[in-house]
């Protein structure tokens, strides 16, 4: 077996081979339909690209309003046959702690009645808590009590699934299902050239550029890559930082740190679609310096720009990144994130052919896999 076949590309034959031998007899013409909740299409496009496929395969797919109670919801839908939760913390988390609180025993009662009538309840463990920390008991009750209730839980890997068995304790690791992320080739405007790119950016062409882009919070680790950048000090490398700061104290903190540093460019505010190929095209080295991670997006997109990266090798990413395509360090080594921008730099030479090699990998994930995938998950609850 060569290097390409990293343990994703196993686990996705391996994931594929289980669910088809699941319901090998079963009508799979018949019309599903399943509610997804909740729906972020305008946040991130990994709803769109699966319910687009699912809705290609013959299945009916609508999207649930956060801010409605499930049962009116469901009369006035019409009773799916799937309920597919994705992000927990949106179906109960308000302004302040009793208005959260209601929403959970609510959420509580009728997902334990939907269930009673017959609907099926799948849950994408995108993350097992909330990134902004909020409510973080009644974060743990709803995220525990959606992973006993679900019919089948979907994580994005191998050690996601390990990962979601052990902290919450599931009594039955079968009715987890490893169903990869899809990539977003071709889905974002990617022809500006490098050059082009660069003078949007007022970036030298001959400088080697790290990128962190997307929302911007502390479990992200963006403060202790600031850190460790500034111990590179070379002038021949910048780093951009890219992004919405999750609050106001987060972007003065950034401010602070990266004040008299010209190597370090701050763009604070949400990016656009039509601004990632800008960034992507800009860069030469994505960096991803989490610091806790379950599954991540944000790596298929840069895979799918054709960039090599700098991660850590844990959760989802030492499954889909390997040597020939990022420069992974070990998270709980003190120096291990320097030595990686260290390395990305000193064999900056190499980073164009490990852009190409991941692009050829994050290929291997196309939507239509992810959904036939997903459709079989959702045909597993269906099987007497």
């Amino acid at each position: 077996m060569n290097n390409f076949q990293t343990s994703t590309e196993l686990n996705l034959k391996k994931s594929k081979l289980a669910l088809n031998s699941i319901n090998k007899n079963k009508n799979n013409s018949r019309n599903l339909k399943a509610i997804f909740l909740p729906v972020f299409n305008q946040i991130n496009p990994y709803q769109q690209q699966l319910i687009n496929n699912l809705v290609d395969l013959g299945m009916q797919i609508e999207g649930g309003n956060v801010s409605n109670y499930l049962i009116p919801t469901f009369m006035k839908q019409g009773k799916p046959d799937i309920l597919h939760l994705h992000w927990l913390h949106p179906l109960f988390i308000r302004n302040n702690l009793a208005k959260s609180l209601f929403r959970l025993t609510v959420l509580i009662v009728e997902l334990n009645i939907l269930k009673i009538i017959g609907i099926k309840i799948v849950w994408t463990a995108h993350n097992i808590k909330n990134h902004d920390s909020l409510y973080l008991q009644l974060d743990q009750i709803c995220t525990k009590f959606i992973a006993r209730i679900s019919h089948r839980i979907i994580a994005h890997s191998q050690t996601a699934k390990e990962e979601i068995t052990k902290q919450l304790n599931i009594k039955n690791p079968q009715k987890i299902f490893v169903v990869p992320h899809g990539n977003y080739t071709g889905y974002y405007d990617n022809h500006i050239s490098r050059t082009d790119a660069r003078n949007k950016l007022n970036i030298p062409n001959e400088k080697t550029v790290m990128l962190l882009l997307g929302s911007i919070r502390e479990n992200k680790g963006v403060l202790k890559l600031i850190d460790n950048f500034k111990q590179i000090n070379r002038e021949e490398v910048e780093l951009i930082v890219a992004g919405k700061p999750a609050n106001q104290e987060l972007k003065q903190t950034i401010e602070h740190q990266i004040s008299n540093n010209q190597n370090i460019q701050f763009i604070s505010g949400f990016v656009p679609d039509e601004e990632i190929q800008t960034y992507m095209n800009a860069c030469d080295v994505v960096v991803f310096p989490y610091q806790e991670i379950l599954t991540s997006g944000a790596v298929f997109l840069a895979m799918s720009f054709k960039k090599a990266c700098i991660a850590p090798r844990q959760g989802c990413l030492g499954e889909v990144l390997n040597e020939n395509g990022a420069f992974l360090y070990n998270s709980d080594c003190q120096n291990g994130l320097f030595q990686a921008i260290e390395s990305a730099i000193k064999n900056k030479h190499l980073l164009i052919n490990m852009g190409k090699y991941n692009f050829e990998l994050v290929e291997k994930f196309d939507w239509r896999n992810i959904a036939d995938m997903t459709l079989k998950v959702y045909q597993s609850c269906l099987t007497k």
